[in-house]
């Protein structure tokens, strides 16, 4: 069975805008062990920042220092990580960095590797998730999740290269819907005239034809359709956007990116509808203030001053990684352009997909500043 988490921005990272949906291959390619009796401490999360680890033998709290297993702990910190996804905040990533102290290094498996990789990847630590790859595809180099997930960090530091070499060896030891939605999405970079449109073609065709595709495969290839629609501009990616937000109203991330190009489309009416009651969720409640000032809400002031307050405690916490929705925020709802320019430069050091470029682009155009989106990411200097 293949197993993939990724969530990447292009397809990854804590921040719902631009990333790709934590959940979205978990079923298909790293299935949870829900069927059997649970082996060692099962969590129970009865809020987003209290977890209980509880004995499943006693009923008894489970002391800091008792020893899981390395498939226990998979499953755990697995937990942690779609919980992350779910609710948008970083807190659970430092509950699954806790528990993956409690197993000996010397205990790790592949797995283990794989799950610190993408609690890395989601904390914006590419370097280090990387060098858990490397770990993992040296004990087993056919594990497609691993390529996947390097795939994804690939393409959220505008690396193609890279992206197209880890898109090769998932084509090869997974043929099929997944790898032709990463083989046409590389292609959809392409600089050639009418490149970019032909691969979104065939993969849409891809998509009708894989009538026996798993149903995750199918809904993978039509995030990625919807994601390369948007990044051209073609009018079809808010089919698409509906589309794949009907398989799965839950998640969060789609329902971002769909209010985003909604936004794009200067339809700020329908945003403020599908993001009611999703205020918690910063991205879709900076989505949503935009939407709000637009339309000259009466709730605008109100989610405006919330926001700020949150960005602030944010910083306070050390958990300030949402830049892109900060510089959104600054640029859009509280016309601050040079605030925005130097959250949205300092985003673009890490995250350089789509969204991101864009946003740079308006922000150092709004403060009078170069965009710098050729000078490299590990440039302190920049711009």
């Amino acid at each position: 069975m293949l197993s993939v988490t990724s969530s990447v921005s292009h397809k990854g990272g804590p921040g719902l805008c631009p990333g790709l949906p934590f959940s979205l291959l978990m079923v298909l390619l790293f299935p949870l062990a829900v069927a059997a009796a649970p082996m060692g401490p099962s969590v129970s999360i009865p809020a987003a920042d209290a977890v209980i680890l509880q004995m499943e033998e006693s009923g008894q709290s489970a002391p800091a220092q008792a020893v899981m297993s390395a498939e226990d702990l998979v499953n755990q910190v697995r937990i942690h990580i779609e919980h992350s996804r779910a609710t948008g905040s970083p807190r659970p990533l430092g509950l699954a960095q806790g528990l993956l102290e409690r197993l000996p290094q010397a205990q790790w498996t592949g797995d283990v590797y794989l799950m610190r990789a993408t609690v890395l990847q989601r904390l914006h630590r590419f370097d280090e998730a990387e060098a858990d790859l490397n770990k993992v595809l040296q004990q087993q180099p056919d594990n497609a999740q691993a390529w996947l997930t390097r795939y994804s960090i690939a393409l959220v530091r505008d690396d193609l290269e890279t992206a197209d070499r880890a898109c090769q060896y998932l084509r090869q030891y997974r043929p099929g819907l997944l790898a032709e939605s990463c083989t046409q999405e590389v292609a959809s970079y392409a600089e050639q005239p009418e490149q970019p449109e032909q691969a979104v073609s065939k993969l849409s065709r891809a998509l009708e034809v894989a009538s026996g595709a798993h149903p995750v495969e199918r809904d993978y290839a039509l995030v990625t359709l919807a994601v390369m629609a948007s990044r051209l501009h073609l009018l079809e990616a808010g089919t698409y956007w509906q589309q794949s937000l009907l398989q799965d109203p839950d998640d969060l991330y789609r329902r971002a990116r769909y209010a985003d190009w909604l936004l794009d489309q200067r339809d700020p009416e329908t945003v403020v509808k599908i993001t009611q009651g999703y205020e918690p969720i910063d991205t879709l409640a900076v989505l949503r203030a935009i939407a709000l000032k637009r339309t000259g809400h009466p709730d605008a002031d109100a989610l405006s001053q919330d926001l700020e307050q949150r960005f602030a405690e944010a910083r306070w916490r050390g958990e300030f990684l949402h830049q892109w929705e900060y510089a959104r925020f600054m640029l859009d709802v509280k016309n601050e352009p040079d605030a925005a320019f130097m959250a949205a430069r300092e985003n673009w050091k890490t995250q350089r997909a789509g969204p991101d470029r864009e946003l740079l682009i308006r922000a150092a155009a709004a403060a009078g500043q170069p965009s710098g989106l050729n000078v490299s990411s590990d440039d302190e200097d920049m711009l």
